[in-house]
Order: C-alpha cells, then structure tokens, then sequence
C-alpha cells in the first residue's frame, strides 16, 4: 500500500471514530467504539513501519479530542 494511501485510511478512521465511546451507556455503542480505537492503534503502528510516524502523528492530534 502507497504511503499516502495509508494516511487518507488513517485519516478516515479518525474522523469517524466516535472520541467518546467510552462514556457510552449502550454496550454496543462502546464495543464498537473500542474496537475502532483498536483499528485506529494498528493503523498507526502500521504508519510507524512506514517511517510516517511524524505524519501519523500530526493527523492523529489534528482529530482527537483536547481533555
């Protein structure tokens, strides 16, 4: 798989992941969420193996929530 391919998968995945999952009172609301945040980790390992740490990264702040 092409690099920049990898980062517009990654990139979907962030955008869609539901970021609040784990305050869910629906179980299949977290399982889902939980297993999306799992796909998200692997994604970015896979990044990692790529040399796209930076880049990964970058996109994985870009979306995710600021606690």
């Amino acid at each position: 798989m092409k690099k920049v391919e990898v980062l517009k998968e990654l990139e979907t995945m962030l955008v869609d992941h539901d970021w609040f999952y784990s305050m869910s009172d629906d179980h299949r609301a977290f399982v889902k969420g939980r297993d999306e945040s799992y796909a998200i980790q692997d994604k970015m390992n896979s990044c990692k193996k790529e040399g796209l740490v930076n880049e990964s990264t970058k996109l994985y702040h870009k979306y995710a929530p600021k606690f």
